[in-house]
Order: structure tokens, then C-alpha cells, then sequence
């Protein structure tokens, strides 16, 4: 539905019942620009048009909507003719800003050429991400004079790395007594692997603080050693710094180079200029307006665990040299294996606060200097979501097809995090897809269920994944992201139906972008659990939602009648610590441990595990404090039950769930009839609730909702029609108000609390059949009468008309495919409602684009009170439906059903729907046709099978069009001559529904 002042003014007087607009009802009518999704705009190899980025972006905005976010890449496909920083190539950027402009899109730019992280052919060796390197000889004790040898410097990515001379620079030579004894998992604790992190807890002889000896001033210039060691037998560590090697990608030859130092600002900002300096400048009185986003994907740069201020920035953040401790990071335990895994945590922690602070601050400041958003998708390698979106304006993570909830955990981790920094956004690459759930072959309706679980999740603003440039207009469906992603876009078959789609993204982000998130618990994980915060916790509380904390999230809380507060807004009943379900060895700081207890003294409860250990090196000077606290909440637990400290409690042997549930804290959703376990999610803005619940399941379900709001109606916001009405049912108990609703397949609706109660309302209705899914806020049935349990305890019976009956549409249907030429585009008589794959004429078998179906029905009148609804039955793909000549909507999800009750007049009404598959099946029936380009064989490589090798010269030159014998083109080769085709077309049955419309409490004497 589009919406328009006209549209808002009738929808506002049409509300029942009515009062004033305000600013949350105005914004679902109308979403704003910064509620409507975005798209990810990839420039392929430089096969870019002026006329392509103007028909792209006219495209984004009639479909509704909000802008797009620009990448160049290099995917597999042959080189077009716009180069990468080239004269035309900073031309075609300013067009496309000027262009946007006029359309009123915003305009994002990615931070770097490719898709990962920061880098270009501009960084040296000096500039880009450094390792820590070392070479090992092992002497006898006394004189030694000998040449050390330099460490290994290959590149620790040598799939991804540019020619080079060898770089290296000397940090210290290290003496140490020969041990064989190493720390498991040392590599990854040293900053140079994955994470989670699980301590070492054997007990290993290490080596005396006192016998590690820096040699440093004893080796000259060339690498030659001269040193007097004493008795016994030693190892001399080389220890420096190379390169990485590592290099932004997918990016074009122009663009290719090293990734710059993660961890030095001055290179980032070196990095931001040569990346993003002129296209800001150019852009003028535009950037910051229109080009007002930078954007960073997925964090695929690799690890990095060295810079040349790392000693001097250890010692300023941690308060103690690292020198003597560089042993701890080639494997070996000095000391203690306790005080060199705090050495390690120590060492990740500089390493983490500096990405954030240097890497990500830095181009945020940059940023925010020409009033211009940074958007992060804060994940992979070293980067955290709680760390580094501290400087980031717009956090943001992804979700993939076919749905959204496996990657829960590491959504929740983002949206807790922008929730504990106070950012209203939160959006996400949404819909990527791998190439079996890929190839064209999803459509509004398949992709609903993922978008849904990704809005339970938190994510509200979603930047569709790929909205490919397609250069020109006569090769569809044209361009691809290589061989990921949804096919969003102008070539695409549905796209020109997508605007109900994007409609309803808009509304649902809209509201869901209001005030704060509401959870009772809020779950500790500390830094080691990096982005692996395990699925298991997303299906542990039903009924009830939680938020992830980092340690500095706690200390902010404070404790309010036994309520866990956060400045930013957010409240909670219960901490959760680490279990062993999460952490398996969890550790803290003291001035977390401390917090936690000042906040239980002060009426907090608390549930979970304690720390298996302090975390750094300070912590562990401070065992006695950490043990005195750990005793005070932890010991003498009971095995099933709770224990007081001052004003709060410690629980055990409960879930969380329990531990509420015997706290009097029921949960915020409660539901009973044929929903299992319906996905919710609910965020509080002032006075008002906004419930956004869905129905993860291809049944329609039928439940009853009690939601934890007492003395208010509950109204229903309907994302899908643009609609909103109190609820026609709704009976209040004493800890909410339960409603009556009914979900249809992968079905959802928003539930908004605002209002107190009125002086009287209906609480039940008795009669079979009621429908209260079609005309949400109104109850619907086909009986003659229904009896009405009213709210003062007194009922009603109402009786209603006769209705005509159900009309099926089986005969009389006529057929044109007008994008076809030949006797399928002329209108033809068919019999039934067969898939276009049944036909004999391979131009209608292989057919993607739209058919056109007619008919003509009589209706004797138009009952009053009652609602007609058109059922389509089943659609393959999406249907745009006139009656009348007038629009009557898009049908674009299960079931395939309209309101068209005002289109409808007593006499012959015409119906006319417009109906479009997908390319699948004009791909397949092309893949038969030989054509004079080449695709690489299956066979090369998973990657790379498939891709289109050389460039057809007609896609440049469009009068030699004629010289392709396919219909279709694509830069990927998506199926073969024998692959399934799908089915296609109006497949019915269709009918006419008739439902009276029962009259609300209002309307009951």
C-alpha cells in the first residue's frame, strides 16, 4: 500500500475509534527515509552506466525505498569499462550523489574498495596490519657471538597478498631458559586466532620471572648477537614485526592492496583519505546530507596482534611493561601459568580497545567531521560487537537465507549492544544467500520468515542484499554479486510488485525503531567469549527476552527496588553470570566482581556461575579480594533455591525462567491455543508498549496473547495493510490483558498499549468460524448471529443479514502474456487455472515476467456491513489485482487474499490480475540455447563454477542485442537445460469470500 497524505488523513479517520494523530501513528503511515530499507549497491568490475545508476536509483525510490549503500567490486566477472578512482569512475560517484539527492535517497559509500575491511593499493608495508614474528636458537650458558636469524616472514595469507619486498622490524632479543612446556591454545591467546578463549588450568613449571634477559642493545644492526649468558641451557628469542600480508577484497586491480594498520590512527586516517577523501569533497554541500553514511562490512581482514606503539600503548592501558612478558606470547609460561594467561587477557585487551579506539574511533571521527554516520557490521576476526560499536553510529550485523535464527546469538550480541550504547538503529545486510537458496528463486513471500525472525531479534533497519547495479536495461536479469545473494532490483521479475513488500519492511521498521528494548534478564559474558555466545541461550527463556553484557555494561547499572537499571534506559530482574553452557571458563576483572556485588547488596538477583578465575595481571595481584567475593555470593549455596546478601539474592539449581516465575515476575508474553512458542519481541518508548509477535510456523495459528501490560487497550498495528484498531477482543487479567489473535502462515502483527481502558468493551465472543485475521480490529463471521460477552458482564446477542454466498471463479478466464510476442500475447480463453510450465508452447513453458488474467462476475448487491475477500488460493508468484480499473492491491504473501469490498459494485465487475513468476524457469529454458559466450565449467572450482569469463560486446552496444538468441543474460551461470522448472502463474482456486462485520462494544446498546 502507498502511502499518501490523502492515504494518511483516511486511514486516521477510519481508525476505530477515533482520536488524535500523533507523531508514532503518522510514522507508520508515512515511515520516514531513515525507517525504509536500504540497498547494497555493488559496482561490478567497473560495468557501470550512467543510465544504469539513474534507472537503479529511480527504481530504489519507486519501490519505496530509503537509499543505497555503494560498493566496487571485483567478483568473478570480466572488467567493464568504469576503472576504480579513474577520472570517469569519480564522475559516475557524483552523478550517483547528485541523483540520490534528487530522488531525496540517501547515499552510503563502503569505506574501502571490495567488501573487506580497509585497503587499497596506497598501503605499504609500514602502513598496513602488523604480526608478531620470532626466531629461536638455542645456545649453551657463557660467551655467545652469532648472527640471529631473522623470523619467518611469510605472508600468513598467502592466498591474499601483493608482491612485496620482505618487511620486518626488531622489537627485542630475549633470552630465557629452554622449556618444553607451552600454553594450550597459545597462538589464539596471543591475539592470532579465534576466539571463544578457554584457560589453561594444568599446572606447568614456568620460568622465573628473574631469569628472562633482554638483549636488545647487544645485537648490532646486522642481527649479530654478542651476549654473556650464564650457566645452562638457553633459547634467544628474535622477536619483531612484519606485514600480515593480508588485502582488501573483492576488489578490483585498481583498488587492491594491503589492509591497513588496524591499530595505528594515523594510518587509518591515511586510509580514510585516500578511500573516502575526494568522493567527500566532491560531493560538497552534499555530504552529510545525502552522502551522510560510511559503511563497513563484515570484518574478513584477518587477525593482528602487533603495531609499533604497541609496547608503549600496553603500558598506558595496562599500567606494566610488556617486554618482559613477550616470552608469554611466543608460548611459554613465565611465572606462573595463572600470571601468564592474565599476561595473555591482558594482551587480547589492548589488542581489542585499540581496534575499537584507533581503527573504528578514528574513522568515526573522520566521519562525524563532515556530519556523516558510520554503519559497521562490527564481526569476524578480532572484532567484538560490544568494543567496537562503541564507535560506531549505526551498529549492524546480517542474517542469510533461508532464515535468520541461526545466527541468533550473534545477532543479540549487536542489538544488546546498541541497546547498552543508546543507538536507535540497528540494521543488518539482510537476505544474503549462498546459491542454493539463491539463483532467483525467492520472492517477497519466501523471504518474509527470515525478515520477521531478524525483527524478534532486534534488527530494524535492514540493507537488502543485493540491490546489484545493473548497467544496462536490455540484458536481464542481468548482473550479480558473483554467485551470492537475493536478487533485488529493476531487471527482476517482481520487482515492479515489491512496493507492498517494502511497505511493510518501512512500518514494521518504523515502530520497531521506537524507544528501548524490554527484557527481564540481562546475560554477563566476558571478553574471552569474543562473537561466540552460544545458540542455546536463545530458546532458554520462553516467555521472557534478554539482553548480552559486556563487563563495562554492568558497571554503569545501578539498582532500583530490585530492579537492575542502565543509564541508556534499560532495565532487568535478573543478572546472569556464565555458565558453563556459555563460558566454559569464565574469568573477571575485580572491578567487575565488585560491581556485582554492590549491585546484589543493593537488591539485584542473581543467577549463574561464578569466574573460574581473575582475568588480567592487576586481577591476579588482588587474589584475596576476588576470592572474599566469590565466597560472599557464591559459597554455601543450597543446591535448589537462593540465599540473601544485604538487600539482594543468589540463586541456584533454577533457569532463569524459574528464578523469575519464583520471584512473582511473570513472563511478557503468555499464550495459549494452537501457537507453540510464537517469536516476539517487545520495546517500550515513554508511555507506550509495541509488541511486534510472529508466527514462526506455515500453519496459520489461532492463540490466545497475554501480554504483561495491565489497564490499557491493546491495539492492533497491521504492518501488512497499514492499518490500526483496537483490538475486537480483549479481556484484562490481573498482571496484563490477554488478546485473541489469529496468525496466518509465517504470519505477524504488531500489538501497541497506549491507552487506558475504556468504560466498557467485548471480552468474548460465541459462534463458530470467527475471522479476526482479515480485517484486523473487527471481528468477522458468516454467521447469523453471534452472542457477545461484554466487559460489565452482560451479553448480547447480534443478529446479521444473509450474505451471498462464496463465488469460485472456475470458468471464463482469459490469458495474455504481454511481454511475449507471437499468439501468447494476444488475450486468450483458457480452461482452469493451469501453471504456465504445463503448456505446449515453450515461449509460455519457459515464460518469467507477468500474465495478465480476466473475468467478468455479476453481483445482484453489495450487503451492508460486510467485507468481500478475494482469494487468489495459490499464486506463483505475486499478483498485482484490479477490479474495476481500480487498484486493488498486491498480494505477496500466504494467503493470497485482498479486501475488495470498496472496488465492488451491484452488476458485471471486471477482475483483472497481473501475475509474475521468477527467472528460474526462462533461465533453464535459455540454458538449452547455445549462445557465443563462455561460463566457466563445473568442475574449476565452487567458487568460480559458473562465472560468465568474457563479456558479450552487445551489452555496450545495444544495436548488436539482436546477435544473443537467449532471452535472458547473467553474469552467472544459474542452471542447466535439465533443471526443474517451477511452478507458475494464477494456480487458484480463486473465490469471494463474503464476512460480516459484528458490531464492537461501542456499537452495542
Amino acid at each position: 500500500m502507498r502511502w499518501s497524505v490523502l492515504g494518511l488523513a483516511a486511514m486516521l479517520l477510519v481508525r476505530a475509534p477515533a482520536h488524535a494523530a500523533d507523531d508514532l501513528e503518522i510514522g507508520f503511515a508515512a515511515p520516514p527515509r531513515d525507517a525504509r530499507p536500504l540497498g547494497w549497491w555493488h559496482w561490478i568490475n567497473g560495468n557501470v552506466t550512467i543510465e544504469g545508476i539513474d534507472a537503479d536509483l529511480a527504481a530504489a525510490k519507486a519501490a519505496g525505498m530509503g537509499g543505497v549503500q555503494m560498493f566496487d567490486v571485483d567478483i568473478y566477472a570480466p572488467k567493464g569499462p568504469v576503472r576504480y578512482g579513474s577520472e570517469s569512475w569519480f564522475s559516475h560517484v557524483r552523478h550517483a550523489i547528485d541523483q540520490a539527492d534528487a530522488l531525496g535517497l540517501e547515499f552510503h559509500a563502503m569505506n574501502t574498495p571490495g567488501w573487506s575491511a580497509s585497503g587499497g593499493p596506497w598501503v605499504t608495508p609500514e602502513r598496513s596490519m602488523k604480526r608478531l614474528v620470532w626466531s629461536e636458537t638455542d645456545v649453551g650458558g657463557g660467551d655467545v657471538s652469532m648472527p640471529l636469524p631473522r623470523p619467518d616472514l611469510t605472508p600468513a595469507y598467502p592466498e591474499r597478498t601483493v608482491p612485496m619486498a620482505p618487511y620486518f622490524v626488531d622489537i627485542a632479543v630475549i633470552a630465557v631458559p629452554q622449556t618444553r612446556e607451552r600454553i594450550a591454545g597459545g597462538q589464539a591467546k596471543a591475539g592470532w586466532g579465534p576466539r571463544p578463549i578457554i584457560r589453561d588450568t594444568r599446572t606447568l613449571p614456568g620460568i622465573p620471572p628473574d631469569s628472562v634477559i633482554v638483549l636488545s642493545d647487544s645485537m648490532d644492526a646486522s642481527g649479530h648477537l654478542t651476549a654473556r649468558l650464564p650457566p645452562g641451557r638457553w633459547t634467544l628469542l628474535r622477536f619483531g614485526y612484519t606485514t600480515t600480508g593480508k588485502t582488501n577484497h573483492p576488489a578490483v586491480p585498481e583498488g587492491h592492496g594491503l589492509e591497513i594498520d588496524k591499530l595505528d590512527p594515523d594510518a587509518v586516517a591515511f586510509q580514510f583519505e585516500h578511500s573516502l577523501g575526494r568522493m567527500i569533497r566532491q560531493a560538497g554541500p552534499l555530504a552529510g546530507k545525502t552522502f551522510n553514511g560510511v559503511l563497513f562490512d563484515s570484518f574478513e581482514g584477518g587477525f593482528q596482534n602487533w603495531t609499533g606503539e604497541m609496547p608503549r600503548e600496553f603500558m598506558h592501558r595496562k599500567g606494566y611493561a610488556l617486554l618482559p612478558w613477550l616470552p608469554v606470547l611466543s608460548g611459554r609460561v613465565v611465572g606462573s601459568l595463572q600470571e601468564s594467561e592474565a599476561v595473555l587477557w591482558d594482551f587480547r585487551q589492548v589488542i581489542e580497545e585499540m581496534i575499537a579506539d584507533n581503527y573504528f574511533g578514528t574513522m568515526q571521527r573522520l566521519a562525524s567531521r563532515h556530519g556523516m554516520k558510520v554503519y559497521s557490521e562490527s564481526q569476524g576476526g578480532p572484532v567484538t560487537p560490544m568494543s567496537a560499536n562503541r564507535h560506531v553510529d549505526v551498529p549492524m550485523n546480517e542474517f542469510w537465507m533461508p532464515e535468520a535464527m541461526p545466527r541468533a546469538a550473534k545477532i543479540r550480541m549487536t542489538t544488546s549492544a546498541a541497546t547498552f550504547l543508546g543507538r536507535r538503529m540497528v540494521a543488518a545486510e539482510a537476505f544474503t544467500a549462498r546459491p542454493e537458496h539463491a539463483r532467483f528463486q525467492n520472492t517477497p513471500a519466501s523471504l518474509k520468515r527470515a525478515g520477521d525472525q531478524a525483527f524478534t531479534l532486534g534488527l530494524n533497519r535492514f540493507a537488502l542484499h543485493s540491490f546489484t547495479h545493473q548497467p544496462v536495461s536490455n540484458a536481464a536479469p542481468g548482473f550479480s554479486l558473483g554467485r551470492y545473494g537475493t536478487h533485488f532490483g529493476r531487471l527482476n521479475t517482481w520487482w515492479p510488485y515489491a512496493s507492498d513488500w517494502i511497505a511493510y519492511l518501512s512500518r514494521s521498521q518504523f515502530l520497531l525503531q521506537q524507544g528501548n528494548r524490554v527484557a527481564d534478564v540481562v546475560l554477563l559474558v566476558d571478553e574471552d567469549l569474543g562473537y561466540a555466545l552460544p545458540d542455546a541461550v536463545e530458546t532458554s527463556l520462553p516467555g521472557y527476552d534478554f539482553e548480552v553484557a559486556y563487563p563495562a555494561d554492568i558497571m554503569a547499572m545501578s539498582v532500583q527496588d530490585g530492579v537492575l537499571r542502565h543509564p541508556r534506559g534499560a532495565a532487568f530482574r535478573l543478572l546472569v553470570t556464565p555458565g558453563p553452557e556459555v563460558s566454559k571458563t569464565w574469568v573477571a576483572n575485580i572491578a567487575t566482581l565488585r560491581r556485582i556485588e554492590q549491585l546484589v547488596r543493593s537488591g539485584a538477583s542473581l543467577a549463574g556461575s561464578p569466574p573460574a578465575a581473575p582475568a588480567g595481571l592487576t586481577d591476579l595481584k588482588q587474589r584475596k579480594e576476588f576470592d572474599r567475593i566469590v565466597d560472599a555470593l557464591w559459597a554455601d549455596l543450597p543446591v535448589r533455591g537462593a540465599k540473601p546478601v544485604g538487600r539482594g539474592t543468589v540463586h541456584a539449581g533454577l533457569s532463569p525462567a524459574q528464578v523469575l516465575q519464583s520471584k512473582g515476575v511473570a513472563p511478557d508474553v503468555r499464550w495459549d491455543g494452537s501457537m507453540q512458542d510464537p517469536r516476539f519481541i517487545h520495546r517500550r518508548a515513554g508511555e507506550v508498549d509495541i509488541y511486534f509477535v510472529f508466527n514462526d510456523s506455515e500453519q496459520p495459528r489461532q492463540a490466545r496473547i497475554e501480554l504483561r501490560q495491565p489497564g490499557r487497550i491493546p491495539e492492533i498495528w497491521d504492518p501488512v495493510r497499514g492499518t490500526l484498531a483496537d483490538a475486537a477482543l480483549f479481556t484484562p487479567t490481573a498482571t496484563g490483558v490477554g488478546v485473541p489473535v489469529q496468525l496466518e502462515p509465517w504470519g505477524s502483527t504488531f500489538l501497541v498499549l497506549r491507552r487506558p481502558l475504556p468504560s466498557r468493551w467485548t471480552s468474548g465472543a460465541a459462534t463458530a468460524g470467527l475471522n479476526l485475521a482479515d480485517r484486523p480490529g473487527r471481528l468477522l463471521t458468516q454467521a447469523r448471529s453471534v452472542r457477545l460477552d461484554l466487559s460489565d458482564r452482560t451479553t448480547r446477542t447480534v443478529h446479521l443479514p444473509a450474505l451471498p454466498p462464496t463465488l469460485a471463479f472456475t470458468q471464463g478466464w482469459e490469458r495474455e502474456f504481454p511481454g511475449l510476442g507471437g499468439a501468447a500475447a494476444s488475450r486468450q480463453r483458457i480452461e482452469g487455472l493451469p501453471s504456465w510450465t504445463t503448456d505446449p508452447d515453450p515461449a509460455i513453458r519457459f515464460h518469467s515476467g507477468t500474465a495478465i488474467y480476466r473475468t467478468d462476475f455479476d453481483l445482484a448487491q453489495i450487503p451492508a456491513n460486510a467485507v468481500a475477500m478475494l482469494d487468489l488460493g495459490r499464486v506463483a508468484d505475486i499478483a498485482r489485482v484490479t477490479v474495476n480499473n481500480q487498484d486493488a492491491g498486491i498480494a505477496w504473501k500466504r494467503p493470497f487474499r485482498l479486501d475488495i469490498t470498496t472496488r465492488l459494485h451491484p452488476g458485471t465487475n471486471t477482475l483483472e490480475v497481473h501475475v509474475a513468476n521468477r527467472w528460474v524457469n526462462r533461465l533453464i529454458g535459455d540454458a538449452a540455447i547455445a549462445v557465443d559466450a563462455e561460463y566457466q565449467k563445473t568442475g574449476t572450482s565452487p567458487f568460480t563454477d559458473g562465472r560468465l569469463l568474457t563479456m558479450p560486446a552487445w551489452i555496450y552496444q545495444p544495436r548488436a542485442r539482436g546477435a544473443w538468441p537467449r532471452s535472458s543474460f547473467t553474469t552467472w551461470k544459474q542452471y542447466d537445460p535439465d533443471s526443474p522448472l517451477v511452478p507458475s502463474g494464477l494456480l487458484g482456486p480463486v473465490t469471494l469470500e463474503w464476512w460480516g462485520i459484528v458490531p464492537s462494544a461501542d456499537d452495542t446498546p
